[in-house]
């Protein structure tokens, strides 16, 4: 198959409309209805199931997605990957909020020492997102929370995190003397939304268990969850380098939890097939030393 067929079908992907995508490409729909036929022919799949005049994505077609979109960005890069000095100056990352709030500014203040005329682009959001983001090629490097089971991403470890439960200082846990995960599933719960790393870790740890949970309060804000459990609403898990300024202020304080481990750690994730440059490479490395 040609790059030609892998562009025409990510316009339908993204269209889901024949006409639309033939507008899009300057081509005529009779041309783009055959290119998606030849793909079909070729892989032996059904890529579009058409009902009532509407176009719905198949599994294989939501599968050759994901691979033809990193192709075709691939594909794209391929002229300035040869010029390296010019490759070298751009820089696509993404961070989970925990390292686009607390530790990327200091990764690339050191970067920008190394590449003064670097153009940085960082996307700050939930991990589940950014691996998204990989697998399209609109991230050059992710800087998430550890990932499990992952084979078209690589990952390496470069930071140890833990994630705590906070409360206002007068909640009444912190009168007893031990606090159990059996506690704190029955307190009002303040917390991220699924697919934000913080949720997931404690989710696992909790069901590990046998605990499950309906959470009082869920945002995407870890500031509405900080000022939630400082106005006494409930109890909130959040990683522990967003929270740290406000117990040291004396304005949260950390529920201890016994027999439960909340710790983690970030990686540094790329797609197995992404061409690191020298500059990438240097990221990589001053997030390992900082």
């Amino acid at each position: 198959m040609m790059i030609r067929h892998l562009k025409i079908f990510i316009a339908v992907h993204d269209e889901l409309n024949m006409t639309a995508a033939a507008n899009k490409l300057f081509m005529t729909q009779p041309s783009v209805s055959q290119a998606i036929k030849e793909l079909e022919n070729y892989y032996g799949v059904v890529l579009f199931e058409r009902l009532s005049r509407k176009l719905y994505v198949t599994e294989s077609g939501e599968k050759l997605y994901q691979y033809a979109s990193h192709i075709i960005k691939l594909f794209d890069e391929v002229e300035d990957s040869l010029k390296e000095d010019k490759l070298q100056k751009k820089l696509k990352i993404g961070a989970n909020y925990t390292v686009g709030v607390s530790l990327i500014h200091k990764y690339i203040e050191k970067f920008k020492r190394l590449y003064p005329n670097s153009d940085i682009m960082v996307s700050v959001n939930k991990s589940s997102i950014l691996m998204e983001m990989l697998r399209r090629n609109e991230l050059d490097i992710a800087l998430i929370e550890e990932i499990e089971n992952k084979l078209d991403l690589i990952q390496e470890v470069f930071y140890s995190d833990r994630i705590i439960i906070v409360a206002h200082p007068k909640h009444h846990l912190f009168s007893k003397k031990e606090v159990t995960a059996y506690d704190i599933v029955n307190e009002h719960l303040l917390l991220r939304e699924k697919g934000a790393g913080v949720r997931d870790l404690f989710e696992i740890r909790m069901n590990e268990i046998g605990l499950f949970f309906k959470p009082y309060w869920e945002s995407t804000s870890t500031t509405a969850l900080i000022n939630a459990a400082k106005n006494k609403i409930g109890i909130a898990v959040l990683p522990f380098q967003l929270i740290k300024e406000h117990i040291a202020l004396g304005s949260l304080k950390e529920l201890k939890v016994k027999n439960i481990d909340f710790s983690r750690k970030l990686t540094i994730v790329y797609h197995k097939n992404k061409l690191l440059t020298s500059a990438m490479h240097d990221f990589i490395k001053i997030c390992h030393e900082v």
